[in-house]
């Protein structure tokens, strides 16, 4: 995230949960968020505690209290946060999903995601 231009989109950084979000909410039946997943911007991780696995996509005030969550069974994989207006999202937790290899772009990535 740089002070000359917006932050990178999260397809840059992650490209894994961006593919597989995007399969699974159009999957779900929800392909305006399927396609908002695209458009992602990487806001860097929740810095609350070392182990937080909070990645925001937005400005924390665009937040809205609502969730959704995909899953494998009974594991939660991602817990999605819906932003204000349930157009996209405003962060998400990375419960049992793998990020892949920490890229050069996100170097504050937490060792536990």
């Amino acid at each position: 995230m740089t002070e000359t231009g917006p932050p990178p989109l999260l397809a840059d950084v992650y490209p894994a949960p961006v593919s597989f979000l995007a399969s699974e909410l159009t999957a779900e039946g929800e392909p305006a968020l399927a396609q908002a997943v695209a458009r992602l911007r990487f806001h860097g991780w929740c810095t609350c505690s070392r182990t937080c696995n909070f990645l925001r996509t937005a400005p924390a005030d665009r937040a809205d209290n609502a969730w959704i969550h995909l899953d494998d069974g009974d594991t939660p994989l991602v817990w999605l946060q819906l932003d204000r207006g349930h157009t996209s999202f405003a962060g998400m937790e990375i419960c049992a999903f793998e990020l892949g290899p920490a890229p050069a772009l996100d170097p504050h990535r937490p060792a536990c995601v």
